[in-house]
């Protein structure tokens, strides 16, 4: 009986069968736990990845040229190709209106000269809405261009009222009249700082007569009326033209402008630049403002502009203009860790003329069309100097190595900002 008590003490202890049968469902379970877990991980890294890739395709960033330029040939955001809309047949023409200047006309005096385009000439306010309260937000100043009430005027000064609709408006005080009127901004184009309004009226309104600027020279009278300050509507500055043809950069683009010492004071923009002959020749539109400058005022010469005027009261935009699809950087010679200097590729719109020739990021742009880049400005000069459905060649340098590139021109109106 000892023995057996003995044999029975040394023996293992057993485990129920159920008990095991349960240890091995919770290893089975863990098991299962980890592998869904694993699963679910890989499925949520993957189309975070996808989403991340998908973000990415409009624009892609160049972070290699990091320099504190700011000039780019074309502005660019994420925009996805448009298929080619059938546009209207135009039916407006400055050419074709009255107000074009004739060639029988007299040199005028000052007064003359206000009294002929000050009733054409109107002072506008942005006005912003909230809760129902309105408050004067900006103003400026525009030129009647058609006696139904077609109005030319500055970008810049009507972006809010076009952007934000809902929250924005514009007024205008037409002649002859002591209340102001809601303006609709029929087109606005970033590039030129041109915008057109239009106003619903049944009155006949006086119009201002378009000059040629070509035909400026330094040294001939220039009368400039606008809105100074926001608040004195009508006034008249009178100066001459410091230089007929100016090269500025104006938000990446290079454009020419007018220089006259007539002040352009704040308020003004928009409004005419007139003649000796009572004729505008340009849209006043900004002046440099410095300890030791006086004077400094620049205006958009009206010749540059008469086909944006027309486009946009014929389409709303501004349409056959040449269109690259891309944004470049320049990089002075070791800027970034010793780097080669150039021109680079910054940004390409998806679906664009660059982004189908083939450009990558970071490619160094070496000649364009045959001509040698060595600023962004050259980019501009031959885009301009193409037409749209043009084929150019593009030299750039990738990896070390010289490639040719197809490029076809586009329209920017195919590609909204």
């Amino acid at each position: 009986m000892e023995n057996d008590n003995k044999e029975m003490n040394n023996r293992p202890e057993r485990i129920p069968q159920n008990s095991k049968e349960k240890t091995y469902r919770q290893i089975i379970f863990v098991l299962s736990v980890i592998l869904l877990a694993c699963v679910l991980f890989s499925g949520f890294q993957s189309f975070y990845i996808f989403k991340l890739n998908s973000g990415r395709e409009g624009v892609l960033s160049y972070t290699r040229t990091a320099s504190n330029t700011s000039e780019t040939s074309d502005v660019t955001e994420e925009t996805e190709e448009q298929p080619a809309e059938e546009r209207p047949e135009p039916w407006f023409s400055l050419e074709d209106a009255a107000y074009v200047a004739s060639a029988d006309k007299t040199r005028m005096t000052t007064v003359e000269i206000a009294k002929q385009v000050s009733p054409a000439t109107v002072s506008l306010t942005v006005v912003g809405v909230d809760d129902d309260i309105e408050t004067v937000i900006g103003s400026g100043t525009g030129f009647i261009i058609t006696d139904d009430g077609y109005i030319v005027t500055n970008q810049h000064v009507v972006v809010l009222a076009e952007d934000a609709v809902s929250t924005y408006y514009v007024t205008v005080v037409l002649p002859g009249e002591d209340l102001p009127v809601r303006a609709e901004v029929v087109g606005s184009d970033v590039q030129t700082d041109i915008a057109v309004l239009k106003v619903d009226t049944d009155k006949k309104l006086p119009c201002v007569t378009l000059g040629d600027s070509d035909l400026l020279q330094a040294g001939e009278l220039a009368v400039v009326i606008g809105n100074a300050l926001g608040s004195l509507d009508d006034s008249v500055t009178v100066g001459v033209i410091s230089s007929p043809s100016r090269e500025i950069n104006r938000g990446g683009y290079r454009v020419e402008v007018i220089q006259t010492d007539a002040s352009v004071n704040p308020g003004s923009s928009g409004g005419p630049l007139i003649n000796s002959y009572g004729e505008v020749v340009g849209i006043t539109n900004s002046k440099i403002i410095t300890s030791t400058s006086e004077n400094v005022g620049f205006a958009i010469p009206i010749n540059a502009v008469k086909k944006v005027i027309e486009d946009l009261i014929n389409y709303g935009k501004v349409v056959d203009r040449p269109y690259l699809g891309v944004s470049v950087r320049y990089v002075p010679a070791g800027s970034y860790y010793g780097a080669e200097g150039g021109v680079f590729v910054e940004e390409i719109v998806m679906n664009g003329p660059a982004y189908n020739a083939g450009f990558k990021l970071g490619d160094k742009l070496i000649s364009m069309g045959g001509v040698e880049i060595k600023e962004t400005g050259d980019i501009i000069k031959v885009r301009d100097s193409h037409k749209v459905g043009d084929t150019i060649e593009v030299v750039v340098e990738r990896d070390g190595k010289e490639m040719t590139l197809s490029l076809t021109i586009a329209d920017s109106a195919d590609f909204p900002v």
